[in-house]
């Protein structure tokens, strides 16, 4: 049914130090995960990787790709799509970009993105303490700007931007707590506290059964996994990449559509206001989009 395809997990840091990136590598070979290596790596050799990947390529990125709208607007007036955001960043240093989060904060809060919404386990991308959201939207922004320019693909926008097109690997913005969630696996504790080794062992005794996706050889990095939750949640990116390459059908993709009764999460006033006037399409394309493989548990809301 499939050929062999590069799957590609990243539990992704902004971290000055640029040590805490973890990369989980593999294959998608007749329907099964066979990894091939988990590690950590600098920011600027996940690029190189992803930017020499062929296009059948998926990789699963564990970072918000875009601001809110409500920032957006205050930082680039007039953007209307991710990669003007992207271009933005690539232009300005962190201290610059953190002082002008501060100022907006101070004013407007932390709102979050439309699409963050659905997912109660969702912090603001400009939420700044446990966990700071902020460096690794901005490092993970700028990171886009080369791979867009590169010829990467990026959900939801439209794979041709020229008579040249696109042809690069395919992009997807993910979080692991979300996709374990929908795996109905543990979530939240499993990265620290004194229950994470524990729960960390339900994680992967459950990965496969919860996911659906065979990983061969998911006991050659387990130790690896128990010792390091950001291993772990590279791996759980790498199993939402198969599964996206299975059937994106199971996903959660914004409509063309207005916030309506089908969004009733509690949560719609910490929205930007404009994002909600916007179809989820057209808030995606410049807010960025959270692609959790929510359908694989019928007892969470559409």
């Amino acid at each position: 049914m499939f050929g062999d395809r590069p799957i590609i997990g990243v539990d992704f840091s902004g971290a000055r130090s640029d040590s805490a990136t973890w990369v989980a590598q593999g294959w998608l070979r007749s329907d099964r995960l066979e990894l091939e290596s988990c590690a950590a790596m600098a920011r600027s050799e996940l690029a190189d990787l992803l930017v020499s990947s062929p296009a059948s390529a998926v990789a699963a990125l564990d970072f918000p790709f875009s601001v809110p709208q409500r920032f957006a607007a205050a930082w680039q007036p007039g953007a209307a799509a991710m990669p003007e955001l992207w271009q933005a960043a690539s232009a300005m240093e962190f201290a610059d970009f953190l002082s002008l989060r501060d100022r907006f904060v101070a004013l407007e809060g932390e709102p979050l993105r439309r699409g963050d919404l659905y997912f109660p386990e969702c912090y603001s991308c400009l939420h700044k303490f446990n966990p700071n959201m902020v460096p690794m939207t901005f490092r993970g922004m700028q990171m886009l700007d080369r791979l867009w320019a590169a010829g990467c693909r990026v959900p939801p926008l439209p794979d041709i931007e020229s008579d040249t097109g696109k042809n690069g690997p395919l992009l997807l913005e993910s979080m692991p707590g979300a996709a374990l969630r929908a795996f109905g696996l543990p979530f939240k504790g499993y990265k620290n506290g004194a229950n994470a080794a524990a729960l960390r062992n339900q994680v992967l005794d459950g990965l496969e059964s919860g996911s659906g996706v065979a990983v061969d050889n998911l006991h050659v990095f387990r130790q690896a996994c128990l010792e390091s939750h950001d291993c772990l949640d590279s791996v759980a990116a790498a199993v939402t990449a198969v599964l996206w390459c299975r059937d994106p059908g199971v996903f959660r993709r914004p409509r063309n559509s207005i916030l309506g009764e089908t969004l009733d999460t509690g949560r719609s006033r910490r929205a930007s206001p404009l994002a909600l006037e916007w179809s989820e399409l057209q808030a995606a394309c410049l807010e960025g989009w959270l692609y959790a493989p929510v359908f694989l548990c019928h007892d969470l809301p559409p």
